[in-house]
């Protein structure tokens, strides 16, 4: 399977329990980090590994495809 280009992560912050293990991960610069110390959502990720999706332990992270 083909990595994406660029995607958008949506959070179910109703069930994430901020543990950081996203963050921790996440090859991106510090700056890719929301308010509540999760990976960004507001911004595309043109990284796309999916590392925070599969070691997410509520499995509450998803993604979309950014289309260019």
């Amino acid at each position: 399977m083909r990595k994406p280009k660029s995607v958008s992560f949506q959070i179910g912050w109703n069930a994430c329990i901020n543990c950081g293990a996203c963050v921790a991960v996440c090859p991106h610069d510090a700056g890719f980090i929301s308010p509540f110390d999760t990976i960004a959502v507001d911004q595309p990720c043109d990284i796309a590994c999916l590392l925070c999706e599969d070691i997410c332990p509520v499995t509450t992270i998803t993604h979309t495809v950014v289309e260019a």
